[in-house]
């Protein structure tokens, strides 16, 4: 058995599996890069991300309106007990005591005020700043999560490969074992061989019809958690193609670095530290003067006052000069955070720049395994051809057959194995350098 290319599409697979229906007829067939497509629309971790991503534009939006006017109306009903008055003594010769009311005991009146800052010391370009930095922490976020999501899709996608390939292995090992069965038969009934080369054949059968029923269930699994994965219903039909890598860059240097600046974890714990220090920033700016103009128009109801309404203008300024330290903790309370976060960015680097060197060495370690095991196929093919030969022409044993049969099993499946881990070595890599 040649060992077949690991790319193009897979070639079908005999069903005989007695609940697994008839085999799937033609069909288009689904690459990784439309795999993450599908997923990326529908992975709901990726939509709780981007309405974070969304809640985070929100605020930066709310953050750049206070640069505006705002208005302001309000309107009351009130009632009194009772009605004010003015009290006034008269002075001599009339020497007596008057009282004048100067308000209604009820009535109505309402207000309507435009405030536009002037200049707060920074307050409110600090809390656009900060607000813009969220929005960055946040979409890097989205990024990470995105990586995560293809990551676990390439998993999957690859597991559902490798069990395709097991499956042409274990199922021609029983098609294998299935024609020298009935040359043992053949030869018993001749009364060349004896009973327990019969046996022995026909139970090495059945373990591998049992061993392609456990291959074939762990298809019908690994098909089940794909479909998941990307939003199908668990028995969707599945057809994909073989991996296609991409060329890449080998040098570790450059992929660490690389990693540093794609990284979408580090961007945002930077952000994230930059947004905590202009946070502190505008909240230390209101300790410093806030000014602003104040415009609108006032009306109460008074039938003692003339006009009952009138329109208002003047600046305002607001300060506080102390306040105990309530302003300047909080600042220092931001500023702390900032300065842990970047701690954290730090420990996060040399963790990126770890697990980039850990992914490199597994992508090369993979990469020879594939060569190691690659020869043994045609070696396993060629010690089974030789052996069922050498029993053929009887000079050989039953034995040596079921043991070339069973090493050409190992060398395929190992051969499967290092390659499928080879492409996941390369995928993870590619995830931490953050290109994926």
């Amino acid at each position: 058995m040649a060992a077949p290319p690991l790319d193009g599409e897979l070639p079908p697979v005999p069903n005989i599996n007695p609940w697994n229906g008839s085999p799937p007829g033609p069909a288009a067939v689904e690459s990784l890069d439309d795999a993450w497509q599908v997923a990326l629309d529908v992975d709901q971790r990726i939509a709780a991300s981007r309405w974070n991503a969304n809640s985070a534009s929100s605020t930066l939006a709310a953050a750049e309106a206070e640069r505006f006017p705002a208005l302001k109306m309000g309107g009351t009903y009130y009632a009194l007990s009772d009605q004010p008055t003015f009290s006034a003594t008269l002075p001599a010769p009339l020497s007596s005591s008057i009282e004048m009311p100067f308000l209604n005991s009820s009535g109505v009146g309402f207000q309507a005020m435009v405030n536009q800052p002037i200049y707060t010391f920074g307050r409110i370009t600090h809390g656009i700043n900060a607000a813009s930095e969220g929005v960055k922490a946040n979409e890097a976020d989205c990024e990470r999560t995105v990586l995560d999501v293809k990551m676990n899709v390439a998993d999957i996608y690859v597991s559902v490969l490798r069990v395709y390939r097991l499956i042409e292995v274990v199922d021609s090992k029983v098609v294998s074992l299935e024609s020298h069965a009935r040359d043992v038969g053949g030869f018993f009934e001749k009364g060349l061989v004896p009973k327990n080369d019969l046996l022995a054949a026909q139970v090495a059968l059945a373990n591998a019809r049992q061993e392609a029923l456990q291959i074939h269930n762990m298809l019908q699994v690994a098909n089940a958690a794909y479909n998941r994965a990307l939003g199908r219903t668990l028995d969707s039909p599945v057809h994909l193609a073989e991996v296609q890598t991409k060329e890449f860059p080998n040098d570790i240097n450059q992929l660490t670095q690389q990693a540093m600046q794609l990284r979408p974890e580090l961007a945002a714990l930077s952000s994230q530290s930059r947004a905590l220090r202009e946070q502190a920033a505008s909240v230390r700016a209101k300790k410093a003067p806030q000014i602003g103009v104040q415009g609108g128009y006032a009306y109460l109801e008074n039938d003692y006052v003339d006009p009952n309404g009138m329109a208002v203008v003047g600046v305002g300024l607001q300060w506080t000069p102390i306040d105990s330290g309530r302003i300047s903790n909080q600042s220092a309370a931001l500023n702390e955070k900032a300065e842990a976060t970047v701690r954290l960015f730090r420990d996060a680097q040399s963790m990126v720049a770890l697990e980039v060197r850990q992914k490199w060495l597994d992508l090369q370690t993979a990469l020879h395994r594939v060569e190691a095991v690659r020869p043994a196929t045609a070696q396993a093919d060629e010690n089974l051809r030789v052996a069922r030969d050498r029993y053929q022409h009887q000079v050989g044993t039953n034995t040596e057959v079921l043991d070339a049969e069973t090493l050409r099993l190992q060398a395929y499946t190992n051969f499967y194995n290092s390659s499928y881990e080879a492409v996941l070595a390369d995928l993870r890599l590619r995830r931490a350098v953050g290109n994926l």
